[in-house]
């Protein structure tokens, strides 16, 4: 019995100093990446956590060394360590709370869904949408809790095609008496959302922006010369600020373009558009708007993606009160994990919108 606690302490060790390691590697990574707004980074809560896995790795070594020396059977320790340590990576993986894959739903899925969850703990079921015509229903259902918040998905009234909802955490903690949030329409494509709730709750928790209530429709360019009945729809269910430009947009590879279209068609109703990805932006014809905001976000290794972005900001010049911001300075191992970077920044860069633009 001894030596299966100390087995279980040596696992326990390895994971904790895994998970240490891998946290602290964030840390630093997304403090470098903040450069790119002038912030001073602060390495300090990477060092300790450096220091932490250091010193656990450490005693896990020495734990394994002395089961060693007395004798512990090949067919318990090294199983239990490979098990913990694949946890571990696991949990340090900064995409491990992906909202789930949800398929897209039906009409009649959706409206058998919140008839039967019209009474769950604070899931929206059907009622009337204030301004709409007629009797035009709403009908939304929870289908998941990504990044600690809540997703819904079903209809709203008097807005054409499904939407998701996104509730941050910050919103539901509250009840009926919580805080009234900014709101960013997100436009992106199905399979990538999981990477924005998760980005845009990474923020927050990071202290660098404000928490929003994310409204992304199924088909990302629905709506994008406007989408005033979209956001009626929502204010009139959810704590929306009631001010000028406290909405935003933010576009992400094939929905990039459209988040373009909507900020340059109505700078006077968004704070800004964040576009991470995409290109093959079109300069509108004739005089454009006064007060447009973006920023032009692209992963390092996307060049072809910078070299458009580069392109668009010079045919805007010549625009009254423009403000046109590019990154190249997110990179990770894989294409899901700059996602999840770059929608931490665009959370950044809007909540400094949202500050300055009121």
């Amino acid at each position: 019995m001894t030596l299966w606690w100390s087995a279980a302490l040596v696992a326990a060790g390895a994971t904790v100093g895994v998970w240490l390691a891998g946290s602290a590697l964030g840390v630093w990574r997304e403090e470098r990446a903040g450069r790119v707004y002038e912030l001073t980074p602060r390495y300090r809560g990477a060092a300790v956590r450096a220091v932490l896995a250091a010193v656990a790795l450490c005693a896990a070594l020495a734990g394994g060394v002395a089961q060693a020396l007395v004798g512990l059977p090949d067919s318990t320790a090294p199983v239990a360590a490979v098990g913990s340590a694949s946890a571990a990576r696991a949990d340090s993986h900064p995409a491990s709370d992906r909202a789930p894959r949800t398929p897209q739903a039906s009409g009649a899925s959706v409206a058998s869904g919140v008839a039967g969850s019209a009474g769950a703990a604070g899931a929206p079921g059907a009622s009337k949408a204030p301004g709409a015509a007629g009797a035009v229903t709403t009908a939304l259902t929870q289908v998941g809790q990504p990044s600690g918040g809540r997703l819904l998905q079903g209809t709203l009234g008097g807005v054409p095609g499904q939407v998701r909802i996104w509730l941050p955490a910050q919103y539901q903690a509250h009840g009926s008496g919580g805080p009234v949030l900014q709101a960013v329409v997100v436009r992106a494509p199905e399979g990538e959302l999981g990477e924005v709730w998760q980005g845009l709750a990474g923020a927050v928790a990071g202290g660098h922006a404000n928490a929003f209530v994310a409204v992304a429709p199924a088909d990302p360019c629905a709506l994008a010369s406007d989408d005033s009945a979209l956001r009626r729809a929502v204010a009139a269910q959810y704590r929306i600020a009631a001010k000028p430009r406290s909405w935003a947009e933010l576009g992400v590879d094939a929905g990039s373009s459209c988040a373009v279209t909507a900020e340059l068609a109505h700078p006077d109703v968004y704070a800004g558009a964040a576009v991470l990805g995409g290109g093959s932006f079109a300069r509108p014809s004739g005089a454009l708007p006064s007060g447009i905001r973006l920023l032009l976000a692209q992963a390092h290794r996307d060049t072809a993606g910078q070299g458009d972005a580069s392109r668009f900001r010079t045919a805007l010049q010549g625009a009254p009160d423009l403000s046109v911001r590019l990154s190249d300075t997110v990179r990770d191992l894989t294409p899901e994990l700059e996602r999840f970077r770059l929608a931490r920044l665009a959370a950044n860069y809007l909540t400094e919108m949202f500050t300055t633009r009121h």
